[in-house]
């Protein structure tokens, strides 16, 4: 981007042009990140768009295997870390967890050494193995991943904050009505020195501008505003 561009990108902290960037697209409640990124950048509202449509997508697709057990895909228990996102299984039904309960759907197992019970695909035999309920989870268990669309922006912050060690702050994304936006738990600036020489939390100032936090606090409060005025 050449000088001229710079000069002439929009002032993306100020509140009036971050009001009509964000729309509606805003919690109206809740506690504020530690840090927060906008990008009007067309590139990046394509890829997030993209994202989406692919998710929605494959989310379809996991539907169609919950329905053969009788389940939707709100029951699959979903798992992101970093860049990818993971199917570890379904919901089991109250009434297969008790004493005497039927048991489960064939080809499926309960795996009970998670803190939740889940359904997923039987492993015994090399026949559970390959079999079709296998198979099928196999195809469906990797999600789209964000952070595989959406560029500038780390993953995650790393701190060491604890005093038994460090914290792993990951970075989310949501869509505005013209732009995208990114949150995380964990505030860049804290980092030590030390720590930026390991693993710096850096972005790409062409696609994001860090955002004050005043400015998404006063959205957060308009928008809960509007909502009580028109309950």
């Amino acid at each position: 981007m050449d000088t001229t561009d710079k000069e002439n990108r929009m002032d993306l902290t100020d509140l009036d042009t971050a009001r009509e960037l964000m729309g509606d697209g805003i919690p109206s409640k809740g506690g504020l990140p530690a840090a927060w990124w906008l990008s009007a950048d067309a590139d990046m509202i394509a890829a997030f768009d993209r994202w989406l449509a692919d998710y929605k997508a494959h989310v379809e697709k996991i539907g169609e295997l919950a329905a053969t057990i009788g389940l939707t895909a709100e029951d699959g228990y979903i798992s992101t870390w970093g860049k990818r996102t993971d199917l570890m299984g379904f919901r089991v039904p109250t009434i297969a967890l008790g004493i005497g309960s039927p048991p489960p759907p064939a080809g499926w197992r309960i795996d009970r050494q998670s803190s939740t019970p889940r359904l997923v695909p039987s492993r015994k035999t090399k026949a559970d193995r390959e079999g079709p309920v296998a198979v099928a989870f196999r195809k469906v268990s990797r999600l789209p991943n964000v952070r595989n669309y959406v560029t500038g922006l780390p993953d995650s912050l790393y701190l060491d904050d604890r005093g038994w060690g460090g914290t792993e702050y990951p970075v989310h994304y949501r869509r505005g009505e013209a732009c995208v936006w990114a949150y995380c738990g964990g505030d860049p600036d804290r980092q030590s020195e030390d720590q930026k020489k390991r693993r710096e939390f850096s972005h790409d100032a062409d696609l994001w501008t860090r955002m004050p936090l005043s400015v998404l606090a006063k959205l957060q409060e308009e928008k809960a505003e509007r909502i009580e005025a028109s309950a």
